[in-house]
């Protein structure tokens, strides 16, 4: 690592999501071990699912921590293991809310992956939630953006890092049908799912990069409009 300043880690293992814990497995806490040794600043993305249930509406940073599932309780304990092994003047944690970008791959399980996908092979997009669910979404853009900033500021501690916007999924996914020109949103279970907006303004105060609901809007209708 001779010559590196600081180092951004997008890896996980696929295990992260469904299995308990295991040091030896964190791709974040076996890098993170080189950083320290080289002296190095390490950026950590973690998620919005280290907040425990209740406090996923307009979570802060200082928000109550449990983790909502078994990825949110696994990014929770590679946080604390990285705060043991990296001074804080050379950690940084962004905790993401849902990053979504051009995703229309084979196989890509992501919300807009799927979206993009299932429009484009069947016609429809399928709700198995309440197209009335708010969630906190952020263009890839504006992730790497702020992001960007993070790195040119040298931030260091702890900060959500999404649009800090709630936006109902069914709004999203008909910008999406809009831009594409045809196809239609079916819903087979209307029950209330995650729903979730993370406070922001930490961040932003830092960089002056903020995202609107109607930038998202926009952003998700050019999506359709890509899919041809």
């Amino acid at each position: 690592m001779d010559g590196v300043d600081v180092v951004v880690n997008f890896a996980r293992h696929p295990d992260d999501m469904h299995l308990p814990h295991d040091p030896a497995r964190s791709v974040d806490i076996r890098l993170a071990r080189h950083v320290a040794a080289a002296g190095a600043h390490y950026i950590m993305l973690s998620s919005r699912k280290v907040y425990a249930a209740d406090a996923q509406w307009q979570a802060s940073e200082d928000a109550g921590l449990s983790g909502l599932d078994t990825y949110g309780r696994n990014k929770l304990a590679t946080e604390v293991a990285l705060r043991q092994m990296l001074p804080a003047d050379r950690l940084t944690i962004l905790r993401l809310g849902n990053v979504i970008g051009h995703e229309h791959m084979p196989g890509r399980r992501s919300f807009m992956g799927l979206i993009l996908n299932t429009l484009a092979d069947t016609g429809e997009i399928v709700f198995d939630m309440s197209p009335f669910v708010s969630r906190d979404f952020v263009t890839a853009e504006h992730f790497a953006a702020q992001l960007g900033r993070v790195v040119e500021l040298g931030l260091t501690g702890t900060y959500n890092l999404s649009s800090g916007t709630g936006v109902m999924c069914g709004e999203l996914a008909l910008a999406v049908i809009r831009g594409y020109g045809r196809g239609q949103l079916r819903v087979i279970d209307p029950r209330q799912a995650d729903a979730f907006r993370l406070d922001v303004s930490r961040l932003t105060g830092k960089t002056g990069l903020r995202q609107t609901a109607d930038d998202i809007l926009r952003y998700c209708h050019d999506l359709g409009k890509a899919l041809g």
